[in-house]
């Protein structure tokens, strides 16, 4: 039989169980797909606010890895009401359907209301807050607290974002020789989507205006983008 490759397919969750806005990632998922100059873009199932029928037991506890508010609230830290990156991540590197007997390898791309902070950035550059994260090849998260707090159109910014952590997720920039820095995460320093974004939401609006002015992506995270989904490809039977 020949194998027949695709693309691991994106499976969209939300804190929310409707949000407007959540038609930007369906745009950014496209706006890369074109951009690397690929002919169709991977299977995106929209599972909103999920829950399962049985996400609680009979105490009346969630379930681990049976409705997105059990994800949001395994990285909780409640004094402070901000969501952990590292155990969300962890959590969706741990799901027990990425197995191929259950529905196979995938992205995950959360949206949620509470600010992101990852605990190593905070210790070492005292960052409080983050505005999206990835973790290579397994998911990407995008907290929604600060765009909803702007005057500016939260569809723009919240595609701008979205490319950014979608981006990150399929392992783009890389650990490459030129035009990187690592101020606190790994950014481009040419004109592109991917340069540094800390300071909200001045950062944020200066890439999105950047991304509107000219191509999302420079030359050298476009080989990176095109060379990494090419190799991202799952196989099948035919």
């Amino acid at each position: 039989m020949q194998a027949v490759k695709f693309f691991k397919p994106i499976f969209l969750l939300d804190e929310r169980p409707y949000r407007p806005e959540r038609l930007a990632i369906y745009d950014a998922i496209s706006t890369i797909f074109l951009a690397a100059g690929l002919p169709a873009v991977p299977p995106v199932t929209d599972y909103g606010r999920w829950c399962h029928p049985q996400y609680l037991d009979p105490r009346g506890y969630m379930v681990p890895f049976l409705s997105v508010p059990w994800y949001i609230e395994q990285a909780r830290e409640a004094s402070r009401r901000r969501i952990n990156v590292q155990n969300l991540m962890e959590a969706f590197r741990r799901e027990p359907w990425r197995r191929e007997d259950v529905i196979g390898d995938h992205y995950d791309i959360l949206l949620v209301d509470e600010p992101l902070f990852d605990p190593a950035e905070e210790e070492q550059f005292g960052l409080s807050t983050t505005p999206g994260y990835a973790a290579v090849g397994v998911a990407a998260v995008i907290s929604m607290h600060e765009i909803d707090r702007l005057d500016s159109i939260p569809y723009s910014l919240l595609k701008t974002l979205a490319i950014r952590e979608l981006a990150h997720a399929f392992g783009v920039p890389g650990l490459r020789s030129e035009a990187t820095e690592m101020l606190p995460r790994l950014a481009c320093t040419n004109p592109c989507v991917l340069g540094r974004c800390v300071e909200m939401p001045d950062d944020l609006e200066r890439l999105t205006d950047l991304r509107l002015s000219q191509p999302p992506f420079c030359d050298l995270c476009l080989d990176e983008l095109r060379k990494n989904l090419s190799q991202n490809q799952l196989e099948d039977a035919d």
